[in-house]
């Protein structure tokens, strides 16, 4: 992305390399069977004005593969309410990943949070309950396997919540195959590391708590769709590492739901920037950070708990069946 990763400010950043990002990708990956590729785009004309930011990366069918799929976040970004168009943007979100073997698509980004997220855009609620409405039209149209859902950022605020449900109506809420959120605990706000797990399940429950006020059913699963922290001259990457498994390890030995969590992101946007353009589990030129390998190691083992609790459950029906 040749943007600055916070505010999305034009940016001269080194060029993506595929194949580069491919071997990492499959490093990280191991021998998982299922592996999200998170992909953007955006609509309107603002996004005309980030270049090659406006789809990041540029061809995503290239990552997928071997259990990989793609995550697409359809972001809008128009400077005046288009709902009809978003919808058609979307429409052709769905019909990509199906093409690309199935994923999710998320209508919206951080529509909670104001410019340059989507929340600054004007009918930014309204376009995104459009947007639902036509990815899960288009899903059933296509009898494809691609999940549709919303997300939003940080601290849960219930007026939000409250907003998003009036705007996609009861049906459409409780249609969502998950939602999702944007949690950075550390970043914005400094936490020292010893208070970082109880922060940590008090925001991912406030999440659940909020949107079950406001009518999106308990069961619906929760995908964390970011979550990440920065290196710099004051955050170093032997922190960066701990704070990343912390975070990773608190949530996914709870029992709050989440069944999706993805790392934001790859590689820094460019390593001699600043803190915002340096959250990557690589550096710009993909040499790793000591991230890296603490994220691939606890991949590893979370597919290995994973297998453990299915052969665990297997045994425990063969023995109910008996």
């Amino acid at each position: 992305m040749d943007a600055d990763l916070v505010d999305f400010r034009p940016l001269e950043c080194p060029p993506e390399d595929p194949e580069r990002a491919v071997r990492a990708i499959e490093e990280l990956q191991g021998d998982a069977p299922y592996f999200l590729i998170r992909c953007y785009r955006h609509f309107g004309r603002q996004a005309g004005d980030r270049g090659h930011a406006a789809e990041t990366p540029s061809d995503p069918g290239r990552y997928v593969g071997q259990g990989r799929r793609i995550d697409l976040v359809a972001c809008y970004q128009s400077p005046a309410p288009d709902p009809d168009g978003f919808a058609s943007f979307v429409r052709q979100a769905v019909r990509d990943v199906a093409t690309w073997g199935g994923g999710n698509v998320q209508v919206g980004e951080e529509p909670d949070m104001p410019a340059p997220q989507d929340g600054g855009s004007p009918g930014c609620l309204d376009a995104i309950a459009a947007g639902v409405a036509a990815a899960l039209d288009e899903r059933t149209r296509l009898n494809a396997p691609v999940r549709v859902g919303v997300n939003s950022a940080g601290m849960a605020d219930p007026q939000f919540w409250r907003q998003m449900a009036e705007a996609l109506g009861p049906d459409r809420l409780r249609a969502l195959d998950y939602i999702g959120l944007d949690a950075f605990p550390d970043v914005f706000r400094r936490i020292p590391e010893e208070q970082l797990p109880g922060a940590v399940i008090f925001l991912v429950e406030a999440f659940r708590r909020v949107t079950a006020e406001a009518g999106v059913p308990e069961r619906t699963p929760i995908h964390i769709t970011e979550t990440g922290w920065p290196t710099d001259d004051e955050r170093d990457e032997a922190t960066q590492a701990r704070v990343l498994s912390t975070v990773a390890r608190t949530i996914l030995d709870s029992d709050l739901g989440v069944t999706t969590y993805e790392f934001f992101g790859l590689r820094d946007g460019l390593t001699n920037g600043t803190w915002k353009n340096r959250f990557g589990l690589l550096h710009d030129d993909y040499t790793p950070k000591p991230a890296f390998h603490t994220i691939r190691d606890l991949i590893a083992t979370h597919r290995r708990r994973a297998d453990d609790r299915r052969e665990d459950q297997l045994q425990r029906a063969v023995v109910r069946a008996g």
